[in-house]
């Protein structure tokens, strides 16, 4: 009974992964964190580790924006489900940073991680720009849809992640990020 309804929870992940390709705007999300910001998370100070984190700034009318544009999109699904938006980090292409998160479900972020290096499915979902499934059984006990967010050249600058918990899975729903 869990893998029926675990397919057809990854059929609804993969329509709402389509969905957020076309409506997440990458010229606009390329918009929410400043230049300085990206060049702390790409540089980090050697002396002040934090600095990264103290000077992450947003353009705070676009992160809005994408925020209920991510919330909206966990409303097609009728399970629960969170987003988040990454971006590649300008002067590190293998690297993303966490530009947006709503709710406690995900399978990437850690706490105080200011960027990481891609995973294999990530890079797959920039490099091909077409929805990706991250692969199952994972020891978040998530199901987890990656979405390219393209620019206006067409090139992907981004992805939404789209994670629910896996009914197979016997991890419980974190209690938070």
């Amino acid at each position: 009974m869990s893998q029926a309804k675990q397919k057809r929870m990854l059929k609804a992940l993969r329509e709402a992964a389509r969905v957020a390709s076309v409506m997440v705007d990458g010229d606009e999300a390329s918009r929410i964190i400043t230049d300085r910001a990206l060049h702390y998370i790409a540089n980090p100070d050697p002396e002040f580790r934090f600095l990264a984190g103290d000077f992450f700034d947003v353009d705070h009318a676009t992160f809005l924006r994408m925020k209920k544009t991510l919330i909206r999109l966990e409303q097609l699904l009728p399970f629960p489900c969170n987003t988040a938006l990454w971006l590649t980090v300008k002067e590190l292409e293998d690297h993303v940073t966490l530009a947006v998160q709503n709710g406690s479900i995900h399978r990437y972020y850690r706490f105080g991680e200011t960027k990481r290096p891609l995973e294999p499915e990530m890079a797959e979902c920039l490099r091909t720009g077409v929805c990706v499934e991250a692969p199952g059984d994972h020891p978040s006990g998530t199901l987890t849809l990656l979405a390219p967010v393209k620019n206006s050249l067409g090139d992907a600058v981004g992805l939404v992640e789209l994670t629910s918990m896996d009914p197979v899975s016997k991890e419980l729903t974190p209690a938070w990020s």
